[in-house]
């Protein structure tokens, strides 16, 4: 029997991950004509339904489902009492991050399923890379519009360029705006000469995390099921190279960090924390060579900073509350660019504990059910999944400390994902049971306070913010 008639929503949960980050219906337009993210995400929770139906799923819930659905109805519920006119907007707007999750985490149940749902999803983030790639070695051109956070949001005029300044010639439109950068396919064009897609991932930062958590984590994991393989393995190093050389395009000093990180994890659990040392002496030249260091990478630390203090205002003014899901940019011309910042200023104290809660609870799946499989026979699969997922998990959890990610579809789907593994290992270990324990939930408060009273503004003290 073959795998799309084993389970049924399979092919719409990959054609979903492929929609949601590639965005192929806004560069073809011939799938402009339907709303493909709506249509996906009913048709997957259709296949979902048939699936259990037909006794190929079970209709049980994964760990993480109650956190998640707690955080997602205190976003709304804050939205609805602080900024009631964007309440239909934010649903309209979680409905496809929620549907990733949820079909994700409940629709795979077996890593037959699970290797073929990672796998088109480093496909996606290949394509993604190949496309920033190309980007990033592609002749300059003058690019028109109208420029937004540090970037030019237009279209390219074809004229090839050197400098923002030779774009201002002659040819140049009365009033517009100007900037030279790099001009790759399907529409898309740098930021200050650091490659970027479109979408969601139209900052180069968030290219940088994509394609550490859903490249290189997935391809090393990949690479390692096909032990033995010579042209395989071989395909798999030219793929991770792409991925590798496409961070250093993004010049995003988090990627790099985050791109050290995942190999990072898999050098700890093999030969312990007596790698750290060694490791952080090889980051710092990786650092100076691929990272910004120039003007435009000073003043953007320094407005992240402002952005950060003006968020911890923010839940100062509504600690319960905050402000409302998404609608911190309505209160500071840029986003928070800090994740658990961005919480806190929108949706209070207990958004932050359940944010912090879901991520928690995610990572502690992987590294109390990596343990509980360690020695099992015939668990070699779970192991080598669960590592990529922790390394992936490690990447994005560092990163989104400079990110916008607290709604992100990646982040969610990687919380499905570890999920899904969850219930994968679960299958052939029924006994496996990880849940928050009070001690859990105590921590989780205790460190939710900590940061917003203690951490946060000591550290924005110190760099004159606060």
């Amino acid at each position: 029997m073959l795998w799309w008639q084993r389970v049924f929503a399979l092919p719409t949960i990959t054609l979903l991950v492929f929609f949601v980050l590639a965005r192929p219906q806004e560069f073809v337009p011939m799938l402009q004509r339907l709303p493909f993210l709506h249509l996906l995400t009913a048709l997957s929770v259709l296949g979902y339904i048939i699936d259990v139906r037909l006794r190929r799923l079970q209709p049980v819930a994964t760990n993480t489902l109650p956190w998640v659905i707690a955080f997602f109805l205190w976003a709304i519920l804050c939205t609805a009492i602080v900024a009631g006119d964007q309440l239909i907007p934010l649903i309209l707007f979680l409905i496809p991050t929620l549907a990733v999750y949820g079909i994700v985490a409940h629709g795979v149940q077996r890593f037959r399923a699970f290797q073929i749902v990672a796998g088109l999803l480093a496909l996606t983030v290949v394509f993604i890379a190949a496309i920033c790639a190309h980007q990033g070695f592609s002749p300059k051109q003058c690019v028109s519009g109208v420029e937004q956070d540090g970037a030019i949001d237009g279209v390219p005029d074809g004229r090839e360029c050197d400098t923002n300044e030779t774009c201002r010639g002659a040819n140049a439109e009365p009033g517009a705006e100007y900037r030279c950068e790099h001009v790759g396919l399907v529409g898309t064009y740098s930021a200050d000469g650091r490659v970027r897609y479109r979408g969601q991932l139209n900052d180069p930062n968030e290219v940088a995390l994509v394609i550490c958590s859903g490249g290189l984590a997935i391809l090393l994991a990949l690479s390692m099921r096909r032990r033995g393989q010579p042209l395989r393995q071989f395909g798999y190093w030219l793929l991770i190279t792409l991925c590798v050389v496409t961070i250093f395009l993004t010049k995003s000093r988090g990627g790099l960090v985050a791109m050290m990180l995942v190999p990072g994890v898999y050098a700890i659990r093999k030969w312990g924390w007596a790698v750290i040392f060694p490791a952080v002496m090889l980051a710092v030249p990786v650092l100076i060579l691929g990272g910004r260091s120039d003007a435009n990478a000073e003043a953007s630390t320094q407005q992240r900073y402002e952005a950060w203090a003006t968020g911890l205002d923010m839940w100062h003014h509504s600690p319960v509350f905050g402000v409302g899901a998404r609608q911190f940019s309505a209160h500071h011309y840029l986003t928070a660019h800090n994740s658990f910042v961005l919480v806190l200023a929108e949706l209070g104290i207990v958004g932050l504990f359940l944010f912090t809660a879901v991520i928690y609870l995610a990572i502690k799946t992987l590294v109390v059910g990596l343990k509980a499989i360690e020695h099992e026979p015939g668990a070699r699969a779970a192991r080598i999944w669960g590592m990529a997922l922790l390394a992936a998990m490690c990447g994005i959890v560092f990163q989104i400390n400079t990110l916008s990610f607290s709604y992100h579809t990646m982040l969610w789907l990687f919380i499905g994902l570890c999920g899904a593994w969850y219930s994968t290992v679960r299958h052939h270990k029924p006994d496996l049971e990880i849940k928050l324990t009070y001690i859990d939930l105590v921590v989780i408060a205790g460190a939710a306070i900590t940061y917003s009273t203690v951490v946060l503004p000591l550290f924005l003290k110190a760099k004159g913010e606060y």
